[in-house]
């Protein structure tokens, strides 16, 4: 995996953290913050994704089933 793969997973995962303690202590703030982490870092993981298929020579880069 990349740098930045891991770096999206990373915030996904802190995400996840966040949005659960925010969820389970009724602040809104923090779960709004953990889905905004969760999101930013699944972008970041789809775009190492979609560049590593184009480095392959995908015919559809943005495919993810792509070998």
């Amino acid at each position: 995996m990349d740098k930045v793969k891991v770096e999206g997973v990373k915030e996904q995962l802190k995400g996840v953290a966040d949005f659960t303690v925010g969820k389970l202590t009724g602040k809104e703030d923090l779960e709004l913050k953990g889905q905004v982490e969760i999101t930013n870092g699944s972008n970041k993981k789809d775009l190492a994704d979609f560049k590593d298929n184009i480095n392959k020579g995908a015919v559809d880069p943005d495919n993810p089933s792509n070998d």
